[in-house]
């Protein structure tokens, strides 16, 4: 079973509100009946931004970090494939077993905050 719209904008604007690296409010944010996307810009970063998308229909799940206009990292939940990453700092897909595991919101920041903790964006 999946679950509401509502819930998975809760999750979103729970993980990224104590993050001082993004800036709000959303920079787009678009709600549908059963549909949800969230894009968040990331300061000090040209075309930098932090992307959520939800379907509560399928669950379709799209949580991906962009840098440059280029999908750099990321995890999806597609319903017929499962889960699957874009893996830091090219976005290549990567449908290996651990790429495979469903991720939460929060889990993904974090996966984010290491990046930008690294200097991977800032660097």
């Amino acid at each position: 079973m999946t679950k509401r719209t509502q819930e998975f904008e809760t999750e979103v604007f729970e993980a990224i509100r104590l993050r001082h690296y993004i800036e709000l409010p959303p920079i787009i944010q678009n709600r549908e009946i059963v549909t949800i996307k969230l894009r968040f810009r990331i300061k000090l970063i040209p075309a930098g931004f932090v992307q959520f998308y939800y379907n509560e229909i399928n669950g379709k799940t799209s949580l991906a970090l962009v840098a440059g206009n280029i999908r750099s990292s990321g995890h999806d939940y597609v319903p017929d494939k499962g889960w699957h990453k874009h893996i830091w700092p090219q976005g290549n897909h990567d449908y290996s077993k651990e790429a495979r595991k469903s991720i939460t919101v929060q889990d993904f920041m974090r996966n984010v905050d290491e990046i930008i903790n690294q200097g991977g964006i800032f660097g």
